[in-house]
């Protein structure tokens, strides 16, 4: 049995991949093998769902995911199991769908405060139970039960009055990256064509991306820029703070806008003056006139109603197990499902490259309805199909995630290991698992020390490290053609060395 490990030493147990910057936003990538250059599916996450819409994890929390479903509850899935309890459930506040409720009424946004691991506080955005207001809502986790929020800590923060109409409520929240601020953002109000004049009323709530100091007494909350229609699902990219738009269009024209970091306050996106980047409006006669925005800002990118009818915006890739992704946005449209993709490279947009074939499940399962994407606390991302299933974006073998989640550490008292069933989260079989381990802290050549079928090591490792070091493992996956995951990269980015001895039997 060997003597318990400091932490600082644990670090370095399964080669632990610490290549994220120093930021509380940076993917959580210890354990993780990369994946640089493959063909890329998706795999469905367990569970089925009442009509999802947003998917996300608290920083650093690379255990768990919340899933939003749009009637009024939030779904755990921990560990790859659905959690049978929701983490919350405001149904009975919310007017949605199942109760006669508009389309686009009900549970609609979720952010993790940034020290949420230690206050224990996060936000939701949803519909009044009369569908006349959106609220801004605080919450807390239970203070026993990790899995569980506390529905007496409910403190309603904002009131965006809705009254008219049904649609267009936007919902989406995140915290920035760069300012720490959170941003929320909200429709205009509804209908078609801005019937109250919202989008362009400085006075209105509605139309906005609004900035919010939420650590602030009382909280402190600004109309950060203007002119939007229903920004249904935006973005910020965790590494360079740069802003992506989705927003929805009227009759002919779906956009993305962006604007790279610093952000500025004051902006407008133009609607309804304009749809896109269209004026005299195609879609609303007599919206306004042209020259009466001052430097309005353009979409980088419009399709129009030929290719679908609602844009979905995503994420600017930034996870773990696939660095030949970094910095590629990916968005879809809810009418037509494509999938599609591009890189902002220095302002420009470039490297349009469509999804949609190879990211179809297969097995007679597809990808229809995109209300949302969303993001893990690795960087990963997933697709929320309102019929009811998650998916994520993953790599195909044999290069994929080989340890990390729910892999323990050798300690007294704990002597079998287990790592991730990269079965039920790469939808191809695995021959076997091989554990290698190293006394190079993390580099030199890894040994295999043991090979089995199951993705468990019961009883451990038989040997003891030298006094004062330590041993580095880590873990392989072979399927059935011979073919094995890759061992991935040291911190310093130099690709780690397997024995090329056979695996003891």
């Amino acid at each position: 049995m060997k003597p318990a490990m400091p932490l600082c030493s644990r670090l370095a147990l399964l080669a632990l991949l610490l290549i994220a910057p120093n930021s509380l936003w940076a993917a959580v990538c210890d354990g993780i093998s990369d994946a640089p250059a493959t063909a890329l599916t998706t795999v469905r996450v367990p569970g089925t769902y009442l009509r999802p819409l947003f998917i996300t994890a608290p920083p650093g929390d690379t255990t768990r995911l919340f899933i939003v479903e749009q009637d009024g509850t939030i779904r755990i899935v921990k560990d790859g199991v659905l959690l049978a309890a929701a983490f919350l459930d405001v149904s009975a506040l919310t007017r949605s769908p199942v109760d006669g409720g508009d389309n686009e009424q009900g549970l609609l946004g979720l952010a993790f405060h940034p020290d949420y691991a230690t206050n224990r506080i996060f936000f939701i955005y949803h519909t009044d139970s009369t569908g006349v207001n959106n609220l801004f809502v605080r919450y807390t986790r239970d203070v026993a039960n990790p899995d569980l929020a506390s529905p007496a800590s409910r403190q309603v923060l904002v009131t965006f009055p809705h009254p008219s109409f049904g649609n267009h409520n936007g919902g989406m929240m995140a915290f920035a990256p760069d300012d720490g601020r959170l941003y929320l953002g909200t429709g205009d109000g509804g209908s078609g064509c801005d019937p109250n004049g919202n989008a362009q009323n400085p006075a209105s709530l509605l139309g906005k991306l609004h900035r919010i100091d939420v650590d602030a007494v009382p909280i402190a909350m600004e109309n950060w820029a203007i002119g939007l229609r229903n920004p249904w699902r935006w973005s910020l990219d965790r590494l360079t703070a740069d802003l992506y738009i989705g927003d929805v269009g009227q009759n002919q024209w779906e956009e993305i806008d962006y604007r790279p970091a610093p952000r500025v306050a004051g902006e407008n996106y133009g609607w309804v003056v304009f749809e896109g980047s269209h004026c005299p409006n195609p879609s609303c006669a007599g919206a306004g006139a042209c020259n009466s925005i001052t430097n309005p800002i353009m979409p980088i990118l419009e399709y129009s109603h030929a290719a679908g009818c609602s844009i979905t915006g995503g994420y600017v890739y930034r996870g773990c197990r696939m660095s030949g992704l970094s910095g590629r946005y990916f968005y879809a449209d809810y009418c037509s499902a494509f999938i599609d993709s591009f890189r902002m490279v220095g302002g420009v947009l470039t490297d349009r490259h469509d999804y949609s074939v190879e990211l179809a499940p297969g097995g007679g399962a597809s990808i229809q309805q995109i209300t949302s994407f969303g993001e893990d606390a690795r960087g990963e991302i997933y697709i929320a199909d309102r019929r009811g299933q998650i998916y994520k974006i993953v790599p195909i073998l044999p290069n994929l995630q080989v340890s990390g989640m729910g892999a323990e550490l050798f300690s007294p008292g704990v002597p079998d290991w287990s790592w991730e069933n990269l079965q039920l989260t790469s939808g191809h079989p695995i021959a076997a698992y091989h554990v290698y381990r190293s006394t190079g802290n993390g580099s030199g050549t890894f040994d295999c020390v043991f090979q089995s079928p199951l993705n468990t090591w019961s009883g451990g490792d038989a040997s003891v490290p030298a006094p004062g070091s330590l041993f580095s493992y880590l873990v392989t996956a072979v399927n059935a053609a011979g073919q094995q995951t890759s061992p991935g990269t040291g911190t310093g980015g130099t690709l780690r060395t397997l024995s090329a001895l056979p695996c003891p039997p």
